[in-house]
């Protein structure tokens, strides 16, 4: 693998960079600061993003998109998390823009598209249910056939930015006297119509970033449903692998990794005791690990090889050690850690305690820790089930 860059992803990652200093007035070593999820898009930035085209420099450029390798994408993500960039929709573009462009038709592709690749259209993801969280074959949404329509009736949770979201990308039974993979079929659902309720629910941070979503009897056009009745699955699960290195970066720790140092060379002689140095340093040391297992993930995404194994890992290692970053970091910072942004004393605006709680749910969404080894055991490693 070839970690330098060449010179023209050179350009692109210093033009980012400098974009990004004028915008947000951040560098790589600010201090960090609060982080929402990567999964909750701010819209105006969003839209900012788009216009320099960064939002889907990969795309085709039929679609809104340059046309480039994927790894310029990466490029820029990378440059807007070390800067401390808000939340870049990565539902819309690095989840299910790709799914459309595999299986969507092409009137489907050119309605969602080029609105997405300029910042102005989001979704949500409609997978999980109250009875069905990482094991999305036993889903219980279901879309029944009526004429030129579906109707769907079921529940949602943990539904990401569902109260401002403009669609859902819908994973719901069409036959449920198939088995349980080939009864699954996927809809782009409008979220402002009839029958579509969205219930609040409020996190650790007291944050309403996740929702139950209730459908009843709401009607979506046969021309929503993306690809083939029953065809759900196999899009499913390679939009997975796609979220597990999008969302789940290294490279958002950064800045609070910078911090803990920081911190604990302020903190003079006694900060730097020997089991402080041993936990820093081992903290940066993964921090290495991390990016190397997202930069193996997204090489082998780049050149069209199975990857889900690999992204399975990223996923992992990258959630566990965020997890781990914080808790030393909110340690670091003695009594003055646990306070909130809400507080004036509050360290880095309260970053440290944010992050922390924040980190709580990574080992979760997205399938759990114990999905991931499975994952990787079986993906990755070839080991037989069971």
């Amino acid at each position: 693998m070839e970690f330098r860059l060449a010179p023209h992803e050179e350009a692109l990652r210093q033009e980012a960079h400098e974009w990004l200093i004028a915008e947000l007035g951040t560098d790589h070593d600010s201090d960090p600061r609060p982080m929402p999820p990567g999964y909750m898009p701010a819209r105006d930035f969003e839209r900012k993003l788009g216009a320099k085209g960064w939002l889907a420099l990969s795309w085709p450029k039929e679609y809104g998109g340059g046309g480039r390798p994927i790894k310029e994408q990466f490029l820029v993500e990378k440059e807007v998390a070390l800067h401390g960039g808000p939340a870049s929709d990565a539902m819309s573009r690095v989840i299910v823009a790709p799914l459309l462009m595999h299986a969507a038709t092409e009137e489907q592709k050119q309605r969602y598209l080029p609105e997405m690749a300029r910042g102005e259209a989001t979704f949500c993801l409609g997978y999980s249910e109250p009875g069905s969280g990482s094991d999305l074959a036993s889903l219980e949404t279901k879309a029944v056939r009526d004429g030129d329509d579906y109707v769907i009736n079921g529940r949602k949770i943990w539904t990401s930015g569902a109260e401002s979201s403009d669609y859902c990308w819908l994973a719901a039974r069409t036959d449920p006297e198939s088995s349980r993979h080939a009864g699954i079929s996927m809809f782009v659902v409008p979220m402002k119509q009839p029958g579509i309720e969205i219930r609040p629910i409020v996190n650790l941070l007291d944050k309403h970033w996740f929702n139950e979503v209730v459908f009843e009897d709401v009607r979506v056009s046969v021309a929503e449903r993306i690809g083939g009745e029953g065809e759900g699955w196999s899009l499913l699960g390679s939009a997975l692998g796609v979220e597990r290195i999008t969302i789940y970066r290294a490279y958002v720790h950064w800045r609070t990794l910078v911090g803990a140092v920081r911190r604990a060379k302020a903190n003079g002689a006694e900060g730097w005791s020997h089991r402080v140095r041993q936990k820093v340093g081992g903290l940066r040391v993964e921090y290495e690990i991390a990016e190397l297992l997202l930069e193996r993930a997204v090489q082998m995404h780049t050149e069209d090889r199975e990857y889900r194994g690999q992204a399975a890992m990223v996923k992992l290692f990258n959630t566990e050690f965020a997890q781990r970053l914080y808790e030393t970091s909110l340690s670091l910072l003695g009594l003055y850690g646990p306070l909130t942004e809400n507080d004036p004393r509050a360290p880095y605006e309260g970053a440290t305690s944010h992050n922390f709680l924040s980190a709580v749910q990574e080992t979760i969404g997205a399938g759990t820790s114990e999905v991931q080894r499975d994952l990787i055991a079986i993906r990755a490693l070839g080991l037989p089930r069971g």
